[in-house]
């Protein structure tokens, strides 16, 4: 009778032991599963702050681009009223405050010439779809990365071959002179930039916006 007992306990505790077993299989499958919904909803959450950032930067540009254009012949007392009565400059930190000062006074200091094509790119770069701009940071980023002195000799070829045609364009940039004027990697940078819409187009037309 002992024996019956002792077998009849031994095959329950079997049971018990195989459903334990079976329990935790099902949830070490479940886990993964669970891990990639909530990485997923991570992610859509990500992308979802991404392009609220993305929207609000793009307000701030055209904000302050329209800023620009209705304050750049005042005086600079007016211009520092003006600003600080903004309610949206009013919402920024201190530093961020003072670092739009000194660049209103950068954008000041230009001749006129220089200030229209300062407030052109801010209008073309407006105008460029998301994953545009998202190329132009990127391209910028990796601008920033040549030395000082490469990057003047970057900016005064850009310049150039904005002003030239589609074919005279090509021509330059495949010719041996350019090639060995700048290495694959700036090469590369400025295809990026050229193939972006801001900047003069040919006889120094604005380039077209996309549409």
């Amino acid at each position: 009778m002992t024996s019956g007992l002792w077998l009849v306990a031994r095959h329950h505790g079997e049971i018990v032991k195989k459903r334990a077993i079976l329990s935790l299989l099902v949830v070490a499958i479940a886990l993964p599963a669970s891990a990639q919904r909530f990485g997923a909803r991570n992610e859509a959450r990500r992308e979802m702050r991404q392009e609220r950032r993305a929207e609000r930067q793009q307000r701030n540009r055209a904000q302050a681009g329209d800023w620009l254009r209705r304050y750049k012949d005042k005086s600079p007392q007016e211009q520092e009223k003006a600003l600080n009565s903004d309610p949206e400059f009013q919402k920024l930190p201190p530093e961020r405050q003072q670092k739009l000062r000194e660049r209103l006074r950068e954008f000041n200091q230009m001749p006129p010439q220089k200030q229209e094509r300062v407030l052109n790119r801010m209008q073309q770069f407006e105008q460029l779809t998301p994953q545009q701009r998202q190329q132009a940071r990127s391209l910028q980023g990796e601008v920033k990365d040549v030395p000082q002195e490469r990057r003047q000799q970057m900016r005064i070829a850009l310049r150039n071959l904005r002003q030239m045609d589609a074919e005279q364009r090509e021509r330059v940039m495949n010719s041996d002179r350019f090639k060995e004027r700048f290495n694959d990697h700036e090469r590369d940078i400025l295809k990026g930039m050229l193939a972006l819409p801001i900047g003069p187009g040919p006889e120094g037309r604005p380039a077209a916006a996309p549409k």
